[in-house]
C-alpha cells in the first residue's frame, strides 16, 4: 500500500524511489540469517533494513 501512495503522489517517482526500484531483490532475508538468532523477539527485515541503509547513504 506504501508503494501504491508514493506512486500516486509522485507519478514521475523521485531518486529514492529509482534506487530502489533497482535494488529490490538484490538482498534477502536468508542472506542474513548467521548475522540473527533464532529466537527471541521478532524484528524488522534484515534485507529491508540494508536498503534502507543504502537509500540514507
Amino acid at each position: 500500500m506504501t508503494a501504491q501512495v508514493a506512486r500516486a503522489s509522485n507519478p514521475r517517482g523521485t531518486t529514492a524511489m529509482w534506487v530502489r526500484d533497482r535494488l529490490d531483490g538484490l538482498w534477502r532475508d536468508e542472506d542474513f540469517d548467521a548475522w540473527y538468532p533464532r529466537d527471541g523477539r521478532p524484528g524488522l527485515s534484515p534485507a529491508l533494513l540494508a536498503t534502507v541503509s543504502v537509500l540514507q547513504s
